[in-house]
């Protein structure tokens, strides 16, 4: 999975190519051997003396796992130099900067268009770096600021289709693409082939939140049933198109049948239909599913799906959320269908918008005991329901609960009702309520003395366990979350690491 570094950029520091050494040595990097800067030995020229410190002996596999943890996991504020101890690093000794070079080159991070040029010019000039980079991603990009305008940065021809092309022809063991939707104006036709059709080892794509009308007609043309140049399969494991609700059915019946690796796919708001979904080979293996406000589907469809179909026997994270004032998936019939037979690995499921009542309460505690994400919101459950979750005999792993919307659900009846959550003394740590709600809590010192806190971002609301540590929700790692530190995340992770950049705005604030 690689080093979960999530902020990395290239204007601190620039390449000086007589300082490589001139011979490489293949380095065995998953997916085959590639090119890295060969360790400077001892100076052969004296009578074998070698005159490298201690620290400069050492493994390159152990180099790489040191200086991975530089790699700084929040942006900079202000003005502070990004990526301030890898450049000191790189200065320290030939040896330390050959050993460098992969940590920083793998995982490249583009926060603006004049990191991206500084990047393209380095790979273009030495490809033997290109060949280095791992993932690209783009989920903290954007175009607005440094003091310039849209049409500025449209003369300067910094980040366009063409570079973006160029990037990825000298970047040929690229595993992650991470784009978003300020990157949507600049996808054409030539990136998308470029990215699916000359890209062998690539294993993640996303592309949250890309609407443009310039992207979707790129993606309508070479993601078409009728293409002639189209593979017969994609090794594309991760696959995340949330929010690209532009993109017609067409791409989804195109795409979806040559994924066989498949394990993580977020459709979320998107036109895929129920035959689409249905097409998805069946030697996928799909672990983390979100088909969240997809208006094309059907519910009976959707869970025919799950329930039958090889490729989601062993998910463990589930994504209905409906918004349903507009659209309801799940009627209740359907959810009677699915929750007795939902898969034993799961272990994140949001029903949020389905028709769900205290008649189907006797369904859902049987959960609680494997579940530790569980969203209910908008479902019409009253508050014995709620407190009945947490009863010892149940015995709930639930971390983070989800009752945004419930009628039934107020500051009064989370204190005063009989055995309330927020006095339960189980495992829950993050509790999601309409703002109304979490503030009309955080005024009572009830609350308080139980031991929770306020917390809120975009659109969200929380109230969190006190003796968690600032804002980090999780803890302690879990691999299904990919890296992230924080529950309730309404987005499927197509890299490991922290949720940054528009990625976070998407998975937690909407």
């Amino acid at each position: 999975m690689g080093f979960h570094a999530k902020e990395l950029s290239y204007e601190s520091w620039e390449y000086e190519p007589e300082s490589l050494p001139a011979e490489t040595a293949p380095v065995a990097i998953a997916g085959g051997p590639v090119e890295r800067p060969a360790l400077p030995g001892a100076d052969h020229t004296q009578q074998n003396v070698d005159n490298r410190a201690p620290i400069e002996k050492l493994p390159v596999e152990i180099y790489d796992q040191i200086f991975a943890h530089l790699i700084p996991q929040e942006p900079p504020s202000g003005y502070k130099k990004r990526n301030g101890d890898l450049s000191a690093v790189l200065k320290a000794s030939r040896t330390l900067y050959a050993a460098c070079l992969f940590t920083i080159f793998q995982h490249a991070l583009v926060p603006h268009s004049p990191v991206y040029s500084k990047f393209l010019a380095q790979i273009t000039a030495h490809p033997a770096l290109g060949l280095l980079v791992r993932r690209m991603d783009f989920s903290q990009y954007t175009s607005v600021g440094l003091g310039r305008t849209g049409r500025m940065n449209m003369e300067m021809q910094n980040l366009t289709a063409k570079t973006l092309t160029l990037g990825l022809q000298h970047t040929r063991n690229l595993r992650e693409y991470l784009a978003q939707e300020a990157l949507g104006p600049d996808i054409d036709a030539s990136v998308l082939e470029e990215l699916f059709f000359n890209t062998p080892l690539l294993e993640a794509v996303d592309f949250c939140g890309a609407s443009a009308s310039r992207f979707k007609e790129a993606f309508t043309e070479v993601i078409h049933p009728w293409n002639p140049r189209l593979p017969a399969s994609f090794s594309i494991q991760r696959l995340s198109l949330h929010e690209c609700a532009t993109l017609p059915t067409t791409v989804f019946t195109a795409l979806l049948p040559r994924l066989p690796n498949l394990t993580h796919l977020d459709l979320s708001h998107t036109q895929v239909t129920d035959t689409a979904l249905m097409s998805i080979p069946a030697s996928a293996k799909i672990t983390h599913l979100s088909l969240s406000k997809c208006a094309r589907l059907k519910g009976d469809n959707v869970v025919t799906f799950l329930l039958d179909h090889p490729a989601v026997r062993n998910l463990k994270v589930l994504n209905l959320y409906y918004d349903a004032s507009r659209y309801r998936l799940l009627s209740a019939v359907d959810v009677e269908d699915l929750l007795p037979n939902l898969p034993k690995s799961l272990v994140s499921l949001n029903l949020t918008g389905a028709s769900i009542s205290s008649e189907h309460i006797g369904l859902i505690l049987p959960l609680v005991s494997r579940l530790e994400e569980l969203s209910l919101g908008h479902t019409e459950l009253a508050i014995e329901d709620v407190n009945a979750i947490f009863a010892p005999q149940w015995k709930s792993t639930l971390r983070y609960l989800d009752l945004t919307g419930v009628a039934a659900v107020t500051p009064n009846t989370l204190h005063y009702s009989t055995n309330p959550i927020l006095a339960c003394p189980g495992d829950l740590q993050v509790l999601e309520l309409s703002e109304k709600n979490v503030t009309g809590c955080a005024r009572l010192q009830a609350t308080k003395r139980l031991g929770w806190s306020e917390r809120s971002y975009g659109r969200r609301s929380w109230l969190v366990r006190d003796h968690e540590k600032g804002d980090q929700q999780v803890e302690e790692h879990r691999e299904w979350k990919m890296g992230s530190t924080k529950w309730g995340n309404r987005k499927i992770a197509c890299n490991w690491g922290e949720v940054g950049g528009i990625y976070a705005y998407y998975g937690r604030a909407r």
